[in-house]
């Protein structure tokens, strides 16, 4: 046994390393998903609305088997700073080896086009045997390009240990609202000027109780075309909702220009 998670909709990663055979001899991974409201503990909540009716387990999104060196990124977060035409980067390295050094290598592209736009590089620290580190870097962006969604324009950041690669996209945004404030109504700010929102609610358990929708919510396809029905009809946002979509929905949002809630 590897392991094994009670959530919903949140990911999980293991290790498998102990259990391979190698030398060619057969590895055979199996996932169970559990099927019966009855097998969860008593730890679990559950309850019973329309969207819940019908129970429906199963696989949501991908399943990954990673293979890489040590140190390997486990998860890297970019968080864009728009003032300063800059990107924040939090990386989390992980040693699953004997204790050793490691320095960060940070390359951020233009999406489409490819061309390096930043970069920048951490000094080698130590890093103990099973230890993990979070290590944050500013790397400040050439011709910086907001991202909207009258312009969906986007960038890719690649993190390096040297044995690891990790790749992430992410928008040049910032979004927040402003409170009531007297008779003056509450409203939304993208990259910091006023946004009127306009759009809708797409419900994701709604599809399940839909006899023909067959695998279309997992179909790049189908959902890149939704999103442009969406858009034909001069909408920017969308609400996600009863249940997580499969995160190249995101992805596609992303590159369509849309706010997701």
């Amino acid at each position: 046994k590897i392991g094994e998670s009670l959530a919903s909709f949140t990911p999980n990663r293991y290790d498998v390393r102990a259990a391979l055979r190698p030398g060619g001899a057969a590895n055979e991974l199996v996932i169970r998903v559990g099927a019966s409201r009855a097998s969860l503990p008593p730890s679990v909540p559950t309850g019973w609305d329309i969207e819940k009716k019908s129970y429906i387990p199963g696989l949501f999104d991908s399943v990954e088997l990673v293979l890489s060196g040590t140190p390997s990124i486990v998860n890297v977060q970019a968080a864009p700073d728009i003032a300063a035409k800059q990107v924040q980067v939090q990386a989390q390295v992980r040693n699953a080896g004997p204790a050793a050094t490691a320095g960060l290598k940070f390359v951020v592209r233009e999406w489409k086009s490819g061309e390096i736009v930043g970069q920048a590089e951490t000094a080698a620290e130590p890093l103990a045997a099973g230890a993990e580190k979070t290590i944050e870097v500013r790397v400040p962006i050439t011709g910086c390009r907001l991202w909207s969604p009258e312009d969906p324009f986007l960038y890719t950041l690649e993190v390096s240990t040297g044995a690891d690669t990790f790749q992430t996209r992410f928008g040049m945004r910032e979004f927040r609202f402003e409170p009531r404030q007297g008779d003056r109504p509450g409203r939304a700010y993208l990259n910091g000027k006023p946004y009127f929102l306009r759009g809708s609610n797409v419900t994701l358990y709604r599809f399940l109780e839909d006899p023909d929708r067959a695998a279309l919510p997992w179909t790049e396809d189908w959902v890149r075309l939704l999103h442009r029905r969406f858009r034909d009809m001069h909408w920017n946002s969308l609400r996600y909702c009863i249940g997580f979509p499969p995160e190249f929905w995101y992805r596609i949002a992303d590159e369509e220009g849309f706010l997701i809630q």
